[in-house]
């Protein structure tokens, strides 16, 4: 069966025309900047990812175990070859599994686990240029961070993960277009991808891994409905805005009109951050606050020193609470998520790094944490954080973040990202690690993609 005709007026179908109608010369500058440091910060936390995370190689020998022969995709940090739909699922995985990616704070998602993921796999088996995937990038990046601001925060209220629902139809809009699909092909994956959206917060009960694969799972998925559409099966219509559609079922406060206000004019993309430390972006804005204090103090915590930590009512349930993993938590998804574990170790070792979570059982840290009060205030920002400290009986004035760093705010310089992605990848060796910068840093090329991937799988 052909794929029919889509009606082209409705949120959906117009999202779908973006996709396939957009021109690489229409995409601002500073999108294309943004874009090509979020492609390098991709490639930075999924080789790190593969490497230090304590889940990654029972996801690499989980899929191998399903997976019949190698393809033509790569995966990051693994020497085998990989059909495209694994290869998108392990490269998300890792992507995510630090919680260390790219953030669009106002969508509340984690654009590039998914779509990069899925566009890398896709791009690799299509051959196709650094220009083709750049544009492929945008519109999955748009498409997703539209999607989550359309879903808005009552998408986590009913306990879905944003970055893995919103992430699938981003990573359906950049598979798609690097295969070239028309509005109406494009109109019918989101159709199809409507009945594969899922992504649940319910690992933060255990510190389970469902967090980690969940991009993967969307980048997977978006591959099997553009899989499904090439042989011509049809998709639903205005999947997103339909009476039983997405925003329908995954939101409590939908905003269908954030879908498609401005889109081609207002890159909302463009609010896509670096993180600086691998952990929930909600706990970013106590750690630059605690970094901050301890350099106020002159380093050294002193023992009696007490602290008050204020952050908003929509972290609380995400990163704060009194449950006991989350105030000591018992591995490291409990502690990426713990605004007690992140303050201490600031306040304790003047950095968060993966390192830190080796301090899980640490008793100073514990102790410290057992000297912080969490309260929640209408007056702090979803990702900021106001902390204060009392030594000697006396009150030091609060530190107070509104924006945590690592956001854009109008620039985000090249030598921060860098300095990250070296920090990184510094297990590689030296030539391949300037090759792959020396690749994204130019983008948009005509060189092949597959002269990036080709130094990826190593």
């Amino acid at each position: 069966m052909s794929v029919p005709p889509a009606e082209t007026s409705s949120p959906t179908a117009r999202l779908a025309a973006f996709v396939e109608d957009l021109r690489q010369d229409e995409l601002p500058s500073q999108v294309v900047i943004r874009l090509a440091q979020c492609l390098l910060d991709f490639v930075g936390v999924s080789a790190a990812g593969r490497r230090e995370a304590e889940s990654s190689t029972t996801f690499v020998d989980a899929v191998a175990g399903f997976t019949a022969s190698a393809g033509p995709a790569t995966v990051i940090g693994v020497r085998r070859r990989y059909p495209a739909r694994d290869a998108a699922l392990l490269n998300g995985a890792f992507a995510h599994s630090l919680d260390f990616d790219d953030t669009h704070i106002a969508s509340g998602l984690h654009p590039g686990a998914p779509v990069i993921a899925a566009a890398l796999a896709v791009g690799e088996c299509e051959d196709v240029t650094g220009a083709d995937f750049l544009t492929a990038v945008a519109v999955g990046y748009e498409v997703c961070c539209r999607i989550g601001l359309a879903l808005g925060r009552g998408s986590y209220a009913r306990g879905f993960h944003p970055t893995a629902v919103a992430g699938l139809f981003g990573a359906v809009a950049a598979g798609a277009r690097l295969r070239r699909l028309t509005a109406a092909q494009v109109n019918s994956a989101f159709g199809l991808a409507g009945s594969m959206a899922a992504g649940s917060m319910q690992y933060l009960e255990n510190g389970a891994w469902n967090k980690r694969l969940q991009p993967g799972l969307a980048a997977h998925n978006a591959i099997m409905a553009l899989d499904l559409v090439a042989a011509g099966v049809p998709g639903a219509d205005r999947v997103l805005e339909g009476r039983s559609g997405l925003l329908t079922g995954y939101s409590s406060t939908p905003d269908a009109n954030a879908l498609t206000d401005g889109l081609g004019r207002r890159w909302v993309l463009s609010g896509t951050g670096i993180k600086p430390y691998p952990a929930c972006r909600i706990t970013h804005g106590a750690i630059d606050a605690a970094l901050q204090l301890r350099s106020r103090i002159g380093g050294d915590i002193p023992a009696e020193a007490r602290f008050t930590l204020r952050i908003a009512p929509t972290a609380d349930p995400i990163v704060g609470g009194h449950d006991a993993r989350k105030v000591h938590p018992q591995n490291s998804v409990d502690a990426q998520f713990s605004v007690y574990f992140q303050t201490a170790v600031a306040l304790l070792d003047g950095e968060v790094t993966w390192s830190s979570y080796d301090q899980l059982e640490s008793a100073r840290v514990a102790h410290l944490i057992d000297r912080i009060e969490l309260s929640t205030g209408d007056d702090v920002t979803d990702t900021g954080a106001v902390l204060g400290c009392r030594i000697d009986g006396a009150d030091l004035e609060e530190i107070r973040v509104d924006i945590p760093s690592g956001e854009p705010g109008g620039d985000l310089p090249w030598e921060f990202v860098e300095a990250k992605y070296r920090g990184l990848t510094g297990f590689l060796e030296k030539g391949v690690r300037d090759e792959i910068l020396c690749w994204v840093r130019n983008l948009p090329h005509h060189r092949p993609l597959t002269a990036l991937t080709g130094l990826l799988g190593s």
